[in-house]
């Protein structure tokens, strides 16, 4: 029988983001599921919350420990909102009745907007799914669910585990010291708003692209694009002494037999040295290639859970209170988070939705608002979105991969938020 009351440490990856996340770097990320009809909100409300019960990570309220926050369970209502202009905007929770997560209507469209420090990508389109499985229910709509959605199965006490406490290792430490990245720098949008363009392509003509011409994986390929727009675009990359990496998180659920509904993934990184003036996007695939076999392997993968774990096991860290953590954090943040990575691309592959889906959900977006620029992947059906977001005004590095891939014979259909007379308050 599921407790009422409970409480819990934040897992490894979320103890950080409550003490760096600001306007500017919210660390919040947005799914999105467009449906074939105009958006009822008082029957989304009404799924939500019922919906929520059964996801016990998301029903929480952060609190502030002695030594560290937690979660404690949070029995209000959840209060669904108009879809504002600005996406992933940083939200305290003390002004969204405790919640770390946002739902949001406009026109067709329904979206959840979700704090990192609950959850990742993989636990957030759990959630949205049921959400939107039981809008449907409401509406009096009868699909079979067939075992595709999480809030129709039992309840696992394995959903809210921290499995990066779970696979620690103390054998298995290692040094995880990185040198500095490379920073996209430059003029930035008013008001912390982020720019959002998507490109939406066929999944079968892009998967034959990659596996005929490239023989590689789509987000090798996506990778190897941005790092080779980002070269061709910039003008102070080229020599700074200071690599290009970007960050890749990986789903770690699959090779950790892990079912849980908290963060649970590490990032991979590509990198590519500033130093070298010759740069083809032919060698910069090979060097991709080479980099995520040689890291996505579970030995590694477990070495670096260890290391991470290892690091808040710390005896001195365990005995400071929270206020100096904090600081801690902060610094630790912008020495091991911040400056060693220069941008991210996430995929969240393709999304398994019933049968009964089909003509309901007609599209889905996968948005992270990252500090520079951000690229995110998610595939629905026969399509496959590619999204970037950036606060930055200069959109030559985003004009530059949209003509990679019409180049490389991909027909696209683009769409953005940005809207005319943006300029005037922009």
């Amino acid at each position: 029988m599921k407790k009422k009351k409970y409480w819990y440490k934040l897992d490894n990856a979320g103890k950080i983001f409550p003490a760096v996340s600001k306007d500017d770097r919210s660390n919040v990320f947005r799914l999105s599921f467009y449906l074939n009809e105009t958006i009822d909100p008082i029957i989304l409300e009404d799924a939500v919350n019922k919906v929520l019960p059964r996801f016990e990570p998301f029903a929480v309220q952060l609190k502030n420990g002695l030594f560290w926050n937690y979660f404690a369970s949070n029995e209000r209502k959840v209060m669904v909102e108009p879809e504002p202009a600005q996406l992933c905007k940083y939200f305290k929770p003390d002004h969204n009745r405790g919640f770390l997560f946002k739902v949001y209507y406009l026109d067709n469209k329904i979206t959840l907007e979700t704090f990192h420090a609950i959850t990742d990508g993989s636990g957030a389109l759990h959630f949205l799914k049921s959400i939107v499985y039981h809008y449907f229910k409401l509406r009096g709509v009868k699909i079979d669910h067939e075992g595709k959605i999480l809030s129709e199965k039992p309840l696992s006490k394995k959903e809210s585990e921290d499995n990066f406490v779970t696979n620690y290792d103390k054998e298995k430490r290692r040094n995880l010291k990185e040198e500095k990245a490379y920073h996209l720098e430059g003029e930035r949008f008013n008001h912390h708003w982020v720019l959002f363009v998507k490109a939406k392509v066929q999944s079968k003509d892009l998967i034959q692209l990659v596996k005929t011409k490239y023989q590689c994986t789509i987000t090798q390929y996506i990778t190897a694009v941005l790092a080779y727009s980002i070269f061709k675009e910039t003008v102070d990359f080229v020599g700074k002494k200071k690599p290009l990496k970007i960050f890749v998180p990986v789903n770690l659920r699959p090779y950790f037999d892990s079912v849980t509904l908290r963060n649970f993934s590490l990032y991979i990184k590509a990198t590519y040295d500033s130093e070298r003036t010759d740069w083809t996007f032919e060698s910069m695939l090979e060097l991709t290639k080479a980099q995520y076999k040689d890291q996505l392997d579970k030995d590694k993968l477990q070495s670096r859970i260890s290391s991470l774990v290892g690091f808040e096991k710390n005896v001195f860290l365990r005995v400071m209170p929270l206020f100096l953590k904090t600081i801690a954090f902060k610094i630790g943040y912008k020495i091991l988070g911040e400056s060693i990575s220069s941008t991210s691309i996430s995929n969240l592959g393709l999304v398994d939705l019933p049968s009964g889906f089909k003509g309901l959900v007609t599209d889905i977006d996968f948005v992270n608002a990252g500090y520079g620029l951000a690229m995110t992947l998610i595939s629905l059906e026969n399509h496959t979105n590619i999204i970037l977001s950036t606060p930055l005004k200069d959109l030559s590095i985003i004009n530059h991969v949209i003509s990679m891939l019409v180049k490389d014979g991909l027909d696209l259909t683009l769409d953005t938020n940005y809207k005319e007379g943006y300029d005037e308050i922009l």
